[in-house]
Parts: structure tokens; sequence; C-alpha cells
């Protein structure tokens, strides 16, 4: 018999309103300087890809603060604000 269970999702968005990209580089320091952080940015917060040493790092502001996002999405988010 299974037991009854309740399941929620929560969903946010963020508008994103300037992108930089390649604006740093992922390595042994920026390791160091944000381990202790609680949002540690060594993934990217789009699509969730884990960042590697030498790994070009682009910043997307957003209503809800900034985030580190791989080349890619950076790119890509980057295209669709000039496009509008």
């Amino acid at each position: 018999m299974a037991f009854p269970q309740i399941t929620k999702t929560k969903t946010t968005t963020y508008v994103i309103t300037q992108v930089a990209i390649d604006m740093l580089t992922f390595d042994e320091h920026y390791r160091r300087i944000r381990g202790n952080f609680r949002y540690k940015g060594f993934g990217c917060y789009s699509c969730g890809k884990h960042f590697h040493d030498g790994e070009e790092l682009s910043l997307i502001f957003t209503n809800k603060g900034n985030r580190l996002v791989c080349r890619d999405c950076g790119t890509k988010f980057k295209n669709e604000l000039e496009a509008i």
C-alpha cells in the first residue's frame, strides 16, 4: 500500500536585462573566492552545465540578482536581447 503524497513545484521567472560575455575565467582562484558564498556559481545557471578550468564565463543581470552562465547560454541571451 502506497502512502499519500503531496508534490509542490515552484516556478521562478527571471527577466534578463543585460549580458556580459566572457566576463570571468573559471579557475582555482575563482573556486577559492566563491567557495564560501551561498551561490557558488560553479555551473551554468541556465542549462546546468558544470564549468571546467579555463572556461570563459558570462554574467547575466536579472531582476532577481546577477547569475553566471556558460558562454553558449550568454551568447543566446545576448542575441535575444538584441532582437528586442
